[in-house]
């Protein structure tokens, strides 16, 4: 059999090693079918963080900058939601405040707790609730909810929203401490999900 000639011999090596060095992955799992369970658990790991990153930058997204709503200068300079009142999501997110997690300085940051909770709303037009523990644990430790005010188990919390508008469930923070229900754009930061649609990474309950 006639060798090919020169030039041909160094395309067919150059070819080859570009398509190794693009398949890199690939050849490992072929070699190593443990690096198959390894890439796949990188895979996830980093569609959940783009997932997240989506989900913040979208809650950032609805606080304006509202001068004027307060005279403490501090609250005045810090993003505003529907109400006029501080977006402390949005605030964190966008970086213009970074607490601490405790008044400790020896205590240490515990960490934050990426689950989302789907409840399905009982009221046939509106939007279902998707509760992200990565934002409350953000300022909360479990113990603050678990299991006095919350149960941990699936089935166990009756939760109703005039219950709610009472100071009970989500209301022992929200209307208090937290953002308020009123008006109706505060509603869409917790019923964000469309009856009959799913987001990417909820847990259903």
């Amino acid at each position: 059999m006639k060798p090919l000639p020169l030039k041909k011999r160094l395309f067919a090596i150059l070819s080859i090693l570009i398509a190794v060095a693009g398949c890199g992955e690939t050849l490992d799992n072929l070699i190593d079918p443990r690096a198959q369970k390894t890439a796949s658990a990188k895979a996830t790991r980093e569609s959940e963080t783009d997932y997240y990153e989506k989900f913040y930058k979208e809650l950032a997204s609805r606080a304006v900058i509202r001068k004027g709503t307060t005279e403490i200068q501090a609250l005045d300079a810090l993003p505003k939601d529907p109400s006029g009142e501080v977006n402390w999501t949005a605030a964190v997110m966008g970086g213009y405040i970074n607490p601490r997690g405790s008044i400790d300085p020896g205590a240490e940051e515990e960490p934050i707790l990426d689950l989302n909770i789907f409840i399905e709303a009982k009221v046939p037009l509106m939007f279902n609730v998707l509760f992200p523990h990565s934002i409350h644990t953000y300022w909360l430790s479990c113990n603050n909810c678990h299991p006095k005010i919350f149960i941990p188990e699936v089935g166990a919390n009756p939760i109703t929203m005039d219950e709610i508008f009472q100071g009970q469930w989500c209301g022992r923070c929200h209307g208090k401490v937290a953002f308020t229900f009123w008006p109706r754009d505060n509603c869409v930061r917790c019923h964000i999900v469309k009856k009959g649609e799913s987001l990417e990474r909820e847990r259903w309950r």
